[in-house]
């Protein structure tokens, strides 16, 4: 099965805090404290009518829905339980119950809900909607589609669903129905920010970065401020080469959130690029600053001290990305290339050879290796490295001519030639040089 990409909203399960129509005052007065979000007035208010009112399941209803919203999973199912009780016919506490107990991983007794809820009112999509997400939750996507198909005929214009409908598919691993059922979306509802945000993110799974772009544009257009977005533009952005547009969205970021350590990353990726080295310090300072193990950040200011020269301060920031995180050959890698400017070609060998250790496939750090292993005249471990990345690609041209001066040192003439002919036939004009040398 395909990776499952990561979109937006993935899926949203609205607690709904409708209730009949009622004439006592306090449940008029915490139901508007709902709607406020103010979660713990409105369970103060509810108790008053608990305390007044025991059978009164709107009340217990309320009251669960505050519970949900400080995220106190028990007394919400406890309330919800209670207002069922009091009024069977209750669908909202059926399916709040039902929403709770999908992110506990109960599903038996969330299937349960939904499925009573959609007996009293099967004429109300967001029960198929939330029953599709519980599906999802279990990975059975094929009946999550056939629950949002319900939702939509119920309701054409019900957004989250063809959300939730292109989730299953794109976990299915088709992107192009993913696709088209948010496609679909935008023509219903053209100015639904959402759908674009999620078209985006199958579009660049996909490698096109071009689509995605125009739809984080459409987007942003509008939700211009929508943080998440901003940065995914960003980083599309930088990849595309528009340096200036990426530190331009993570500048904005950082006016809505000043302590969003991921903008500030963001920002000193594209500076990199520009060569504004002292920015890179500044903005990688930021970001650790607010996210103080990002051992990312440190590599990039180490990368940047590098430039400016400052090899102290680098080894430094490769030294504690390395203590944020041991199991990573990146830093490793950069402070052996830190290592080998200095001169220190004993220590380099260590990092290489750790970094090798972790991601032992790397070709990168292979090669890194064998050439240092040459220069210090390691002749038999080069080679060792060289027979490693051709067993991996036999086809690696840098890889059959260094070997080939490896065996030309050794006066394994014939294998020297093999390996120059082979790099040669590969379009490597340096081969053909040093085969009409040393061939006959």
């Amino acid at each position: 099965m395909k990776k499952v990409a990561l979109i937006f909203l993935l899926f949203f399960v609205t607690i709904s805090s409708k209730s009949q129509t009622v004439d006592d005052p306090l449940i008029k007065e915490g139901n508007s404290l709902l709607a406020q979000k103010k979660y713990q007035e409105a369970i103060a208010v509810f108790d008053k009518v608990v305390k007044k009112l025991p059978e009164n399941a709107d009340a217990y209803y309320g009251r669960g829905v505050a519970y949900s919203g400080i995220g106190n999973t028990m007394e919400a199912i406890s309330d919800y339980t209670r207002a069922n009780y009091f009024n069977p016919k209750k669908v909202e506490a059926l399916i709040n119950r039902g929403s709770t107990f999908s992110g506990m991983q109960k599903y038996d007794d969330a299937l349960n809900d939904f499925n009573k809820a959609i007996e009293i009112a099967p004429g109300r999509p967001d029960i198929y909607n939330n029953r599709g997400y519980l599906f999802s939750l279990q990975k059975k996507y094929d009946l999550a589609i056939k629950d949002y198909d319900k939702a939509i005929a119920l309701n054409k214009s019900y957004s989250m669903a063809y959300i939730n409908k292109a989730y299953a598919w794109n976990a299915l691993g088709s992107d192009s129905l993913a696709i088209g059922v948010l496609t679909k979306l935008i023509s219903i509802n053209p100015n639904y920010s959402s759908a674009y945000f999620n078209r985006a993110v199958m579009y660049r799974e996909l490698n096109n970065n071009k689509l995605a772009l125009a739809d984080y544009e459409s987007g942003l257009k509008l939700e211009p401020n929508d943080v998440t977005a901003l940065l995914k533009r960003a980083e599309i952005k930088d990849e595309m080469g528009d340096d200036k547009g990426a530190v331009d969205d993570c500048k904005k970021i950082i006016e809505l959130e000043p302590a969003n350590s991921l903008a500030y990353y963001t920002k000193a990726l594209a500076e990199y690029d520009l060569a504004q080295y002292d920015k890179i310090v500044e903005d990688c300072t930021n970001a650790i600053k607010y996210k103080p193990d990002y051992f990312e950040a440190y590599i990039l200011r180490g990368n940047a001290f590098d430039f400016l020269g400052n090899y102290q301060d680098a080894l430094k920031d490769y030294n504690s990305a390395i203590e944020k995180h041991p199991n990573g050959s990146d830093a490793f890698n950069q402070r052996a290339i830190a290592e080998t400017q200095k001169g220190n070609l004993v220590c380099a060998l260590s990092d290489f050879t750790r970094a090798i250790k972790i991601t032992p496939d790397n070709l990168d750090l292979l090669h890194k290796r064998a050439v240092l292993l040459f220069t210090t005249k390691n002749y038999d471990n080069a080679l060792g490295d060289y027979n490693k990345i051709l067993s991996i690609n036999a086809d690696d041209v840098k890889a059959l001519v260094a070997r080939g001066d490896i065996f030309v040192l050794q006066d394994k003439m014939d294998y020297a030639c093999a390996d120059y002919k082979k790099a040669e036939k590969l379009g490597d004009g340096g081969a053909m040089s040093k085969r009409i040398f040393n061939c006959k």
